[in-house]
């Protein structure tokens, strides 16, 4: 299971108030920045739930 990022919530990085911490978390590097967005590398999340927990906007979470 991976992860989803409800764009709406998101912002992309330049208005989030964590300027991309979900990326900067993620020790499995399964969240990259492409185009201003967080984008999520699937085959690469390990369902450890940092990126979860740490939102600031609340919007990620599980599919």
């Amino acid at each position: 299971m991976s992860v989803i990022i409800d764009e709406a919530k998101c912002g992309k990085i330049e208005n989030c108030p964590g300027e991309g911490l979900c990326i900067k978390l993620c020790e499995k590097g399964a969240l990259e920045e492409g185009d201003g967005q967080v984008i999520i590398i699937d085959e690469k999340c390990d369902d450890c739930e940092i990126c979860i927990q740490n939102c600031p906007n609340q919007a990620i979470s599980k599919k």
